[in-house]
């Protein structure tokens, strides 16, 4: 019981840096928003487009929400053999602040469910309901992911799409010390939480030990084997 609360403890002190370094960089964010021209992302999302969703299905697309990417034991681990996996193509938008690669996936995104392609989006962990940082179209072997200061896909890009090209850079000086606050607290509050998460996991072994020597596994197949058995006409319709 000790080291459950411990662990406890440990999730909601890492939950609570968390929520601060998404403040922290939600920031940066809009501070970035207001010196980007949403008509140039638009605009430039509006090509790519006409040039990728050229021979649509039709109808609407459906979409599929997904993480990518998360905050572990080991820092922010990101798994892009999966972006490989999907993708003969991706396109890089490097954007260290969110603001341009938001507008320009989310302008991406109507279009290409409005075209009638299938989506994978995927969120930021750190905002789950509102930063898109990757989209996958799997019928065109497609993508678009998002490098910026804590994110760094490691892929061959087919095409690299820089945020600064739509950015008002004297825009962003005039903000420039909070910018570098924000990055170098937000990167401190990340490797917090991944101190506390790789504390948890330590005492979860810990823990782990005391439920193992007390488990009679011989009875927990023999649960699985009735449950199967009891199911079996369903598992029988699926081909399974």
């Amino acid at each position: 019981m000790t080291l459950s609360a411990r662990i406890s403890r440990c999730h909601e002190h890492c939950c609570r840096f968390l929520g601060a370094a998404g403040s922290l960089l939600g920031d940066t964010y809009r501070i970035a928003l207001d010196a980007t021209s949403a008509a140039k992302v638009v605009k430039a999302a509006g090509r790519i487009a006409q040039n990728e969703f050229r021979h649509a299905p039709g109808g609407r697309g459906k979409e599929s929400v997904r993480f990518l990417s998360a905050v572990t034991n080991k820092g922010i681990t990101l798994f892009s053999e999966t972006a490989d996996a999907l993708c003969d193509r991706i396109y890089l938008v490097e954007d260290a602040y969110g603001a341009s690669s938001r507008l320009l996936l989310n302008a991406l995104r109507a279009q290409a469910l409005e075209s009638g392609f299938d989506l994978y989006t995927c969120y930021c962990p750190l905002a789950p309901f509102e930063k898109l940082e990757h989209l996958f179209l799997p019928e065109l072997r497609l993508g678009f992911m998002t490098k910026s200061e804590h994110l760094d896909p490691q892929i061959e890009p087919y095409k690299i799409i820089r945020a600064r090209r739509f950015t008002d850079a004297g825009a962003l000086k005039k903000s420039r010390k909070r910018i570098a606050f924000n990055k170098k607290a937000a990167a401190q509050m990340l490797d917090s939480a991944a101190r506390l998460l790789a504390e948890a996991k330590s005492l979860h072994d810990r823990l782990e030990a005391y439920y193992i020597d007390a488990m009679d596994f011989q009875k927990v197949d023999a649960v699985c084997s009735a449950t199967l058995q009891k199911y079996e006409h369903i598992l029988t319709s699926y081909g399974l």
